[in-house]
């Protein structure tokens, strides 16, 4: 019973985060193309530009992306494997991302660096 349920409710977890990993990256492209509107709270939300522009954004969206890949890893703990980066590594690489791009939103630029990283 409680065992069971916890179990079943682990298997839900994994196949429906799998489903997500595997389907991500065309659902990244498709979401591009397509203009569709995330829900995104914070700075995350914003362009690159936007993050790049003081140094006061560029504090604050780091924080974001730390909060953001965590919870990236968080999920991913269940199924697949977390993106091991250090700190400095993860920022430098969001860095490479937005300068690729500008008008980008941070969200974005981290989740591409994130898929980027777990290959």
């Amino acid at each position: 019973m409680p065992g069971e349920r916890r179990t079943d409710l682990r298997m839900i977890k994994r196949a429906l985060f799998a489903a997500l990993v595997f389907a991500a990256p065309v659902c990244l492209v498709s979401a591009q193309d397509a203009k569709v509107s995330v829900d995104m709270i914070g700075i995350g939300r914003m362009s690159c530009a936007h993050w790049r522009s003081t140094k006061e954004h560029l504090l604050e969206g780091t924080v974001w992306i730390y909060g953001f890949w965590t919870g990236l890893n968080y999920v991913a703990a269940a199924s697949v494997t977390q993106a091991k980066t250090d700190i400095t590594t993860i920022v430098a690489a969001v860095e490479k991302t937005c300068a690729q791009q500008t008008p980008q939103t941070l969200a974005s630029a981290v989740w591409t660096t994130y898929l980027g990283s777990r290959m």
